[in-house]
């Protein structure tokens, strides 16, 4: 079961292009707002962890629009908390790529 667990996690570094499809589709699907969110986080290690996770970098696009700072500030939640693997993310690419 631990071995299920771990090939399910998210790579932030390796699944960049990944995390940045899921974000980008979820904000368009969510708002419709057609944006690119790659440069609105960085990958950084937790200094008391030392896991990897996301921070947010957000530009003032993002901190203006509540909506949509708020969903950003949620979907990086969930991949920090692990709350979404990869498989649930791909399938997430997947079923949003085919209602646009």
């Amino acid at each position: 079961m631990m071995d299920n667990i771990e090939t399910d996690r998210v790579h932030l570094e390796r699944d960049k292009h990944i995390i940045d499809e899921y974000f980008n589709l979820t904000v368009k699907k969510e708002l419709n707002i057609d944006i690119d969110l790659a440069n609105e986080y960085v990958t950084a290690q937790n200094i008391v962890s030392k896991k990897l996770i996301l921070v947010k970098t957000f530009s003032d696009i993002i901190i203006m629009n509540p909506d949509l700072y708020f969903l950003m500030q949620s979907l990086i939640q969930k991949i920090n908390t692990e709350v979404v693997g990869k498989n649930q993310v791909l399938k997430a690419i997947d079923t949003l790529k085919q209602h646009q």
